[in-house]
């Protein structure tokens, strides 16, 4: 490709972030909305799904038509179409049980699923097996623990799940646990934003207190499958502050605090095993990560209690994670070891 091609792909895909900004400034709320009744609580409640669950297991295709059934939360009954969602765990090469998707019928009025319209469901990827039960226990509180350091993250909500095979009534429940993830759109309403597409962005483009939290955060966790130039598990909200993006991530099944079986670096990068953290981001100095860092020390005792003593974890996975944790605030706290953790391999 020719320098004056190169340049031209440039500035095209500058016009289409420019312009992605100026129609979501057009549906950008006077005021932060208030969350949805889902999302206003931490308690663990019990669901049932009944549709063909069997016919599900084996749909992988999300364009497929979906499957209706039914969502049961304590009196309430709710019509839902279900469809599998995401990349690596949809195929069957990777999970017995697909990621879900559930879209909700206009029934939902009055029950703890107002408002709602589609929702992702985290889902078990091998039903019955412990360690893989485990990891959704592990990922919630990942959500849990970014929410403690910005507003400007996704919720969560934490279910104990009873799938129903409603087609085949010889088979048996599936009983295990999920979580469903807030909607893009109230996440971003809930902090005046609106949610815009910026492939491409740029440090100059993000807020860079807001970048500085979510890379430390990043790194805090051991997650390295997320990339800021292919918005790859990532979403950009767009608030009134003229220019400022707010990026927020999602998605932390593949961190190295998890370390789930079939999580694998990519070959690119410099580690032999997820569990080993890597700066994922742009380069920073301590200087400039200092609001930042004064967040994840003030917000320290927090983590801790949200970990200790929890009961979606056993002691011995708690007391991990927790030394996990012990091990990033070593490095955060010691300027010299912080700056050549971030120089090995930040971006500009």
């Amino acid at each position: 490709m020719s320098n004056s091609s190169k340049q031209l792909l440039i500035v095209l895909a500058a016009a289409a972030a420019i312009a992605g900004r100026s129609a979501a400034q057009d549906s950008i709320p006077a005021a932060p909305a208030k969350p949805t009744k889902l999302f206003s609580s931490d308690s663990v409640f019990a669901i049932t799904i009944a549709s063909d669950i069997k016919g599900f297991m084996k749909q992988r295709d999300s364009l497929a038509p979906p499957l209706p059934g039914t969502l049961i939360a304590g009196n309430d009954t709710l019509k839902v179409e279900l469809r599998p969602r995401g990349h690596f765990r949809r195929k069957n090469s990777s999970c017995s049980f697909p990621p879900v998707s559930v879209n909700f019928a206009k029934d939902v009025k009055g029950t703890e699923f107002a408002k709602q319209k589609k929702l992702k469901l985290v889902t078990t990827c091998w039903p019955g097996q412990g360690d893989y039960e485990a990891y959704i226990p592990q990922e919630y509180l990942l959500y849990r623990v970014y929410n403690l350091l910005t507003p400007l993250s996704f919720r969560a909500r934490f279910v104990r799940v009873t799938y129903l095979d409603t087609a085949h009534g010889d088979r048996k429940p599936i009983v295990t646990t999920a979580f469903f993830v807030e909607d893009q759109k109230d996440m971003a309403a809930r902090n005046a934003g609106a949610i815009i597409k910026a492939k491409n962005a740029g440090r100059e483009d993000l807020d860079p207190a807001l970048l500085g939290t979510l890379s430390l955060f990043e790194f805090m966790i051991g997650n390295t499958d997320i990339s800021f130039a292919a918005q790859h598990n990532i979403r950009f909200v767009r608030t009134g502050q003229f220019g400022v993006v707010f990026p927020v991530p999602y998605d932390f099944d593949w961190s190295g605090i998890i370390a789930a079986r079939y999580a694998r670096p990519d070959p690119s990068l410099p580690l032999h095993s997820v569990r080993e953290p890597l700066w994922m981001s742009f380069c920073f100095t301590p200087a400039e990560l200092a609001p930042a860092l004064a967040i994840f020390n003030q917000q320290r005792p927090a983590i801790t209690a949200l970990y200790t003593n929890n009961p979606l974890l056993t002691p011995k996975m708690a007391a991990a994670d927790l030394e996990y944790f012990d091990d990033f605030y070593k490095v955060i706290n010691d300027p010299k070891q912080l700056t050549k953790t971030i120089q090995r391999h930040c971006a500009g």
